[in-house]
């Protein structure tokens, strides 16, 4: 399905188990509305549904589930707007998950097309599309979010299990549509007796860190995970404002082809009237 504008830009998120990408999404995604532009977070990782995790306080239906999208025949905006959940505190940020008691068996397997066009219709309704990968990548939706990525982000905890994850999932990615030279890389849960430099020497550098806190840890724990932009420590914030200023570049890149591709119109109509 080809891109139409005005598009939303697509970010993935994907690495190694308990990195902190869950965490990292929802931070990001505070930051990219607080001026009031809408984001969605996808999450289609069934072995543990995640609307009851972003949202303890809100009773959320079954027919909410993402699930519910990507068994539909086809998809479309209407239906994706249909199943997403907006934040009751915060209404520029929906989510879409799994509910609360879905398991693998719940529905049937989900199609690699079907990520694609859910992704392509959600990115049609708001101005950034997150998509929260599982780490598993047999999930047909990480590797098609790590295609629909306009910006990919790969988070990895700066251990050997870290390390490992990446060098045995590398060889699945080599595909140029999975432009894996050009994931931005960050060192996720990264604590003080981390190699950091040594692990990041073996997977060829770090972008950033993304260190671990109590505060954020406390967080997740308590089912608050969009009040923890508040605890960010500097270097968290750095990574962040890199992945912001990476989406800004991009922005300006496609305003700059857009003016030319007006000028270009309005010269070949000016050249016809002649």
């Amino acid at each position: 399905m080809g891109k139409e504008f005005p598009m939303g830009k697509v970010i993935t998120v994907w690495g190694s188990p308990g990195s902190g990408k869950s965490m990292f999404s929802c931070i990001l995604a505070k930051a990219l509305t607080r001026d009031k532009r809408k984001a969605i977070i996808i999450n289609a990782e069934i072995s543990v549904p995640m609307l009851p995790v972003w949202l303890p306080e809100q009773i959320i239906q079954t027919n909410a589930s993402v699930g519910q999208v990507l068994s539909s025949v086809e998809i479309d905006t209407s239906l994706v707007a249909g199943h997403v959940t907006v934040l009751k505190s915060y209404p520029f940020i929906g989510v879409m998950g799994y509910a609360a008691g879905e398991n693998p068996l719940s529905y049937p397997e989900v199609k690699y097309a079907m990520v694609l066009q859910l992704v392509n219709a959600a990115a049609r309704l708001v101005d950034f599309v997150i998509l929260d990968c599982s780490s598993n990548m047999t999930n047909v939706f990480t590797p098609a979010a790590i295609e629909s990525g306009d910006l990919v982000i790969r988070i990895l905890t700066p251990d050997l299990k870290g390390v490992n994850y990446l060098k045995a999932h590398q060889p699945l990615l080599g595909d140029g549509r999975f432009h894996y030279d050009q994931h931005m890389t960050f060192a996720g849960m990264a604590r003080p007796f981390h190699a950091l430099d040594e692990m990041g020497h073996i997977i060829g550098g770090w972008d950033g860190l993304l260190p671990y806190g109590k505060e954020i840890d406390r967080c997740a724990t308590e089912g608050g995970m969009f009040q923890a932009i508040k605890y960010c420590n500097p270097k968290y914030t750095a990574s962040l404002n890199k992945v912001l200023d990476a989406l800004e570049q991009m922005e300006l890149a496609d305003h700059a082809a857009e003016d030319d591709g007006n000028e270009t119109e309005h010269f070949e109509e000016e050249t016809a009237d002649e």
